[in-house]
């Protein structure tokens, strides 16, 4: 099996894009090349990662997809297990995720980690509540800043930096809505569970703005009005209202012990 080594490698990056022709754009390989190489795996495994039934151009199958993952998960793995072996001056990418909402400070918990440790790299991007959990599921990312923790499961590298509460703005009786993908996912599902039928068809009637940027959504209260929640800082005590959320930072199981055990034990400040 170690002669699979690259071409799952390969796979893992080329399903990131829709189909044949749009991976061999992005990964250096031609597309005879990639479909050849495809093949190769295919007759290998037994397993039909290619669907060349499509009228036009092929497309992955769901199986693609999971092995792709499973190649994905066990190499992310062995790279941690490797680490374990090594001081911090030998991990050179941390990968850091977070909510828009919490950037100041996730800047100083970076800021603690160049400080602490000896780590050149450190990627730290934003995502949408939905998209940073998938991405912490699939194991894509070493460290996420989070209103909730992922899954059911009890994870084992947990920091709780305090609480985040959240303000209303705009009338009540607004017919426009500014909300993040995932507050109108939630208020779709609570409305059918809770809502009164006069709540149903004031959703039902409104104008809503969908963005997953915090910034969009701010600036779109600010200049065309409308109803909908921003964060505020990070507190250490809780505010005790109804919106409300604790602040964790939360590692991987697969993150190096060294790196986690600085970052519970490092005095980090918190933004005002």
């Amino acid at each position: 099996m170690d002669h699979l080594h690259w071409p799952l490698s390969v796979l893992s990056k080329a399903i990131h894009h829709k189909n044949l022709s749009a991976a061999a754009d992005h990964i250096g390989l031609s597309q005879p090349q990639l479909s050849r190489l495809i093949a190769q795996l295919e007759d290998e495994l037994g397993i039909v990662l290619l669907d060349r039934a499509a009228r036009r151009k092929s497309g992955w199958t769901p199986v693609a997809y999971k092995v792709a993952d499973v190649y994905f998960r066990n190499s992310r793995r062995l790279v941690a297990s490797l680490q374990e072996l090594q001081g911090d001056d030998q991990i050179h990418h941390v990968t850091f995720g977070t909510l828009e909402g919490l950037v100041p400070l996730a800047m100083e918990i970076t800021q603690t980690m160049f400080r602490e440790t000896k780590i050149p790299v450190i990627e730290l991007n934003v995502y949408d509540l939905s998209d940073l959990e998938e991405r912490f599921e699939k194991d894509e990312i070493d460290l996420i800043l989070t209103c909730r923790e992922p899954g059911r499961s009890k994870r084992k590298h947990v920091r709780e930096f305090g609480w985040q509460d959240f303000k209303t703005i705009g009338p009540a009786n607004s017919d426009l809505k500014v909300l993040s993908p995932f507050e109108h996912a939630h208020l779709i599902q609570s409305g059918k569970r809770n809502a009164s039928k006069r709540e149903r068809d004031e959703t039902a009637n409104s104008k809503i703005i969908l963005s997953n940027s915090l910034a969009v959504r701010r600036l779109y209260l600010d200049e065309h009005g409308g109803r909908g929640q921003v964060p505020g800082p990070v507190q250490k005590k809780r505010p005790g209202t109804s919106t409300e959320q604790p602040v964790y930072l939360i590692g991987t199981e697969i993150l190096p012990p060294v790196l986690w055990e600085k970052l519970e034990n490092a005095p980090i400040k918190i933004p005002n």
